[in-house]
């Protein structure tokens, strides 16, 4: 006899006895059949503990999905519930995270082949904020005041207003001021941001008379790495006409930004 399948192994057994039962009719007793009812005892009671357990996975089933739901909505609430609290952390600490970057301005003084910020000089258009006092501990910019009165970060100015004012832009020679994008962690001060990194997206150099207004970023770059590239730029001898020239340069491409953010 040929193997019969599995799934049809009940439906085999119940056409079995039905043909048993056509012989017995027929023939009577048909010899050589062994004792079969222990096996049939067994096997309903392996049948009804089968049901029982097909019912019991269908409750079980029913609870897990519960569960699950019921986790799904207690995790939303969670989520809901960290997410404000952050959120007010941020409003109240001045903090600003935001998908797009906010820009600034920054000053720059060209000293021994560099262009120099307040603490070091910047050799690419990017800079990292790192913190002096406490080294990379957390995040950065600090806002806990443990490193001091002013903070860690990339400073940037709201409007040029400032760098005129702290840095007497008017007496420098040689300078550049440049819009940079601010992005990371930013802290927000009355005139001013600091951030965790500062990218340069606009820069207006002066060197030797020279003026050289550029947002190319690989240009930006070349700047940073020899600011002896700023010579490429338009000759302005007047110190006031180049400082126009730029401030005008850099806020524009300020103006057209903040439009497409």
């Amino acid at each position: 006899m040929e193997p019969v399948p599995e799934l049809n192994r009940t439906t085999r057994l119940a056409e079995l006895r039905r043909s048993l039962r056509t012989y017995e009719d027929r023939y009577g007793a048909v010899s050589g059949l062994i004792d079969i009812s222990k096996a049939n005892t067994a096997l309903s009671i392996r049948q009804r503990r089968l049901n029982q357990l097909r019912e019991e996975e269908t409750r079980i089933t029913g609870q897990i999905a519960s569960m699950v739901s019921e986790m799904r909505r207690i995790e939303r609430w969670m989520e809901f519930c960290l997410e404000d609290a952050i959120e007010r952390t941020r409003r109240e600490e001045a903090e600003a995270w935001s998908p797009t970057p906010i820009m600034g301005y920054r000053l720059w003084w060209i000293e021994d082949g560099s262009l120099c910020g307040v603490k070091l000089p910047w050799k690419t258009r990017t800079l990292a904020a790192t913190c002096l006092r406490r080294g990379d501990l957390g995040e950065i910019p600090h806002s806990d005041g443990s490193c001091g009165r002013l903070g860690c970060g990339v400073y940037a100015a709201k409007t040029v207003d400032p760098l005129y004012r702290d840095f007497n832009v008017w007496s420098l020679d040689d300078f550049a001021i440049g819009l940079v994008a601010l992005t990371g962690k930013v802290v927000e001060h009355d005139d001013g941001y600091r951030a965790a990194e500062a990218t340069v997206v606009a820069l207006g150099a002066r060197l030797d008379r020279r003026v050289l207004l550029t947002n190319v970023p690989n240009m930006i770059d070349d700047v940073f790495a020899d600011p002896s590239m700023i010579r490429m730029g338009l000759p302005i001898g007047s110190r006031r006409q180049s400082l126009i020239e730029i401030e005008t340069y850099v806020t524009e491409k300020a103006r057209r930004a903040e439009q497409w953010i």
